[in-house]
Parts: structure tokens; sequence; C-alpha cells
């Protein structure tokens, strides 16, 4: 599958299933988006190629982001220490199908939809499963 950044400069190809699809609610995603949360679709880091296009790279506090050099449409996360990389949810349009939340302590408003809300992460991504109750 490929998808773009908004502006189109940029094209990513995903070789891969993705391993999760969840809302993020951890301050660094807010501060960054200027949201409550942000959609995340997590592949192994070789299913995911930036194909064309100029991109550029920054961290806030700790995440590596890269983002289109001309239209600034975040694209995806690097996770180096776990071989993975998160593409942006929202350029997954219909694909996006989120399963849980997670940093849901650094939320800045509850949000009841039925999916399990993780006050940091599930134990399977390095967290303790511990829920908030909403």
């Amino acid at each position: 599958m490929n998808i773009s950044c908004l502006c189109n400069a940029v094209q990513i190809r995903i070789s891969a299933e993705p391993i999760a699809q969840f809302w993020c609610h951890c301050a660094d995603c807010q501060s960054v988006h200027g949201a409550a949360y942000v959609a995340e679709s997590i592949y192994p880091a070789t299913g995911v190629e930036i194909v064309s296009g100029e991109t550029t790279r920054f961290a806030l506090k700790r995440t590596p982001r890269i983002s289109c050099a001309r239209c600034s449409t975040r694209l995806l996360v690097e996770l180096p220490e776990i071989e993975m990389r998160a593409v942006n949810g929202y350029l997954l349009k219909d694909l996006f199908k989120p399963a849980l939340h997670i940093h849901c302590s650094e939320a800045a408003a509850p949000v009841k939809d039925g999916l399990p809300h993780f006050a940091t992460k599930p134990a399977a991504f390095g967290g303790d499963d511990r829920m908030v109750d909403w």
C-alpha cells in the first residue's frame, strides 16, 4: 500500500500488516499535534519505507518524528529501540481501525468509546496493563 502526505510531495510504501492501531494521549503527542490525542498505526520498521520526497526530522522530548518538508504533515514516528515505526493513522483513512487507547493517565479529557484505555501501555508494549476507569 502507498500513502502520501497531504500535499502528495512525500510517498510512503507500507509492505507489512499493522502490529497495533491505537489512539495516543501522551503529553508529547498533545504538544506536537496541538490535539488531545492522535491516531497511530505501528508496523515493523522494515515494513515502512519513504520512497520519495523531502522530509524533516525532529524530537520534542524523546520521540523522533518525520514530517513532510513542504506541508509539514507528520508522517511517522521512529521507534528504533523496538525496531518499529508508527505511521500517522489519519493518513490511512478507512484502514485505520484503532483497538485501544494508550497513555490515558496523561489524557486532556476522558474518551468514552468502548475501547480499552491503558494508563500507560499494554504489557505487550512495555507497559503494566493498568487501565483507567472512564
